[in-house]
């Protein structure tokens, strides 16, 4: 209880920071966006408690660029049961103007609300949707752009990374509704299979699922559960946890209790590890080698020292910043349509190298039907406190 009260405290005085730090509307030398440009983008997230980093993502691009041109909204953490609230908060952008709308997460509800914007607003209204729920192909002919961690190659990375930290066992945690995710399930298979070639054993752990149980009897598992498999496994187990909420105390636990942490579900430096290490940010949210040598201090200051690590790039923070920065070339009449790889695949990159974790790359969903053109695969590299 006392981590969530100063995640709160810490919350406010990020939003706060990036209020001080100001955009505006003046020229932007990155995107060439103009005071005489004439566009609103929308940019929808989850909550704090869903998707914390997303959410203050979204924050500071409103404050880079202006609440006139950059409108916000939230899915509800039940966004399972509650797609209509979704649709509903979609068809409030467009109606303060939004003719582009940057998703992160892509959750269910975004296909019907991109059917319903393109039916009565604008069929040439430009669709970002980051870090999708939906099949690939599914919402591949709805969205323009759609993107997501390479979940297909990522797992045997997991894996690997897993076992050169010292682990024996793989141990990978989700609930139903998440296996159900062609994304995820391809991805658990890659790792069972990684996970038999290097001889690990495979523990398969069935969490409460936030959206229908809550979130906190969720993180309450995370919390009883990893010392329970500890005590009757051994401390050379890698955790994997496919939920966003379950992040925190799945930190928190491994660092008391043993155990590696090879990623999260959403790579980045910023997600739960700052809230489960008690970094304090300081006003530097957004610095990404502030939070790693922070993050690297911790670990070690609280005997974790080679078994967490992560992605050097913030994944959702990425992607909430290259579809703004894509849907304003867009809207400025820059790329080549809706769809155009090279200017996506340049943006993606100047970003991650902004953040300083250097580029990152961009493959297509291959599947048993070929390429899926606009639908992206993003892949970075590990670092190891």
């Amino acid at each position: 209880m006392k981590k969530k009260i100063l995640g709160l405290i810490m919350l406010a005085a990020v939003v706060f920071a990036l209020a001080a730090c100001g955009g505006g509307n003046g020229d932007d030398a990155v995107t060439g966006a103009s005071d005489d440009a004439d566009w609103v983008i929308g940019i929808i997230t989850g909550t704090v408690s869903q998707g914390e980093e997303e959410y203050l993502a979204a924050a500071r691009m409103q404050e880079r660029f202006g609440s006139d041109r950059i409108v916000r909204a939230t899915y509800p953490d039940a966004f399972g049961a509650e797609m209509e609230t979704t649709i509903a908060q979609v068809q409030w952008l467009v109606d303060q103007g939004a003719r582009a709308i940057v998703f992160v997460q892509a959750v269910p509800g975004t296909i019907p609300a991109i059917q319903l914007v393109r039916e009565t607003v604008d069929e040439n209204i430009l669709l970002f949707a980051g870090t999708v729920h939906d099949p690939p192909r599914d919402i591949a002919q709805h969205a323009d752009i759609a993107v997501i961690s390479d979940d297909l190659n990522v797992g045997p990375h997991i894996v690997r990374q897993g076992n050169a930290m010292g682990a024996e066992i793989m141990a990978h945690i989700s609930f139903p509704r998440h296996l159900g995710m062609e994304n995820i399930a391809v991805r658990r298979e890659r790792m069972m299979a990684e996970a038999e070639a290097l001889g690990m054993e495979w523990l398969e752990v069935t969490a409460p699922d936030p959206t229908t149980e809550g979130l906190a009897t969720t993180q309450m598992f995370i919390l009883e559960e990893i010392p329970r498999i500890i005590e009757e496994h051994g401390d050379r187990v890698a955790f994997f946890s496919t939920n966003c909420g379950m992040q925190e105390p799945l930190i928190t636990q491994i660092i008391n209790y043993g155990g590696f942490y090879p990623l999260q579900c959403c790579p980045s430096p910023f997600h739960a590890l700052p809230a489960a290490l008690n970094i304090d940010m300081g006003g530097r949210e957004g610095d990404v080698q502030f939070v790693l040598e922070q993050t690297a201090a911790a670990v070690t200051a609280q005997g974790g020292s080679g078994r967490i690590s992560t992605w050097p790039v913030p994944i959702n923070m990425l992607l909430i910043e290259a579809g703004v920065l894509y849907s304003i070339e867009y809207l400025e009449g820059n790329l080549s349509g809706r769809h155009d790889r090279a200017a996506l695949t340049r943006i993606f990159n100047n970003v991650a190298q902004g953040f300083g974790g250097g580029g990152v790359e961009l493959a297509n969903w291959i599947d048993d039907q070929g390429t899926i053109d606009n639908f992206y695969l993003l892949m970075s590299s590990f670092v190891t406190f």
